[in-house]
């Protein structure tokens, strides 16, 4: 009788702590801070991309969820007004130009694409169906220049022509701006229309930390993107609203 008595008041005191610590545990809970960093944003936290392309240099053009193993499309250089796109990279990837500097990886796309324009740019609004918010923008060459290279040799091949020499009479006679430096041949062409290099940039925004480097930008159509290389506290880039007054960008092409 004694040792159940004894028991009965030993799981008395165990319920007892037992309740209390759960109580303790649930007011705790409630009276816990809100995590470090949590707000609430607004629109002007976000970098507007016109001034992203100015503040930001060098873009890629890439998958819309980049990782370390995706390839890059192109890259864009914004400088003084004017954007250079460097196209048909040999199988680059992020993380080939991930620990680069901005000079790095202008100098490594130079040597390896083989199809560039530059020109001076404008970003064209697209207004939505109501006419007040921007639904997507283009970034416009007015003019450019659009420098190529080839094998030499294919293109010789192709040509049906007897010999090199020949093909590159032919060239001559057509009045062509080339230049053979070793295997390859370089065309240098010029046009007044415009080209557009980056089309239908949408709001959706990409923000990824591939290692220890964060991008950040937009989406490109269905499943591309444009980014950059941003800080960690950077909170992200947003379409410019209609109502911008930069002169370098355009709303429907006015």
């Amino acid at each position: 009788m004694i040792l159940r008595k004894r028991w009965l008041a030993m799981l008395a005191v165990i319920t007892t702590i037992l309740l209390l610590t759960a109580c303790s545990d649930k007011e705790s809970a409630n009276e816990a801070p809100a995590p470090e960093g949590s707000q609430e944003l607004s629109p002007e936290d976000f970098m507007p991309l016109t001034d992203g392309f100015e503040e930001y240099p060098v873009w890629i053009k890439t998958d819309e969820n980049p990782n370390r193993n995706t390839y890059v499309d192109g890259v864009y250089v914004f400088e003084n007004g004017e954007v250079t796109e460097y196209t048909s990279l040999s199988d680059l990837n992020i993380e080939d130009i991930i620990d680069l500097s901005d000079d790095e990886i202008i100098q490594k796309v130079k040597e390896i694409s083989h199809n560039v324009y530059i020109g001076e740019y404008t970003s064209d609004i697209t207004l939505d169906n109501m006419g007040q918010s921007t639904q997507k923008i283009d970034v416009i060459m007015d003019s450019y220049t659009n420098i190529w290279t080839f094998d030499v040799e294919s293109l010789y091949w192709e040509s049906g022509l007897s010999s090199m020499d020949e093909y590159i009479e032919s060239l001559e006679e057509e009045g062509r701006d080339f230049e053979i430096d070793g295997d390859y041949i370089t065309f240098t062409s010029m046009s007044e229309e415009p080209n557009v290099v980056l089309s239908s940039i949408y709001g959706g925004m990409v923000s990824q930390k591939i290692f220890d480097t964060t991008f950040s930008g937009l989406k490109i159509g269905d499943d591309e993107s444009i980014v950059t290389r941003v800080d960690d506290s950077f909170v992200g880039f947003i379409i410019d609203s209609p109502d911008t007054d930069k002169k370098n960008v355009t709303i429907e092409g006015k």
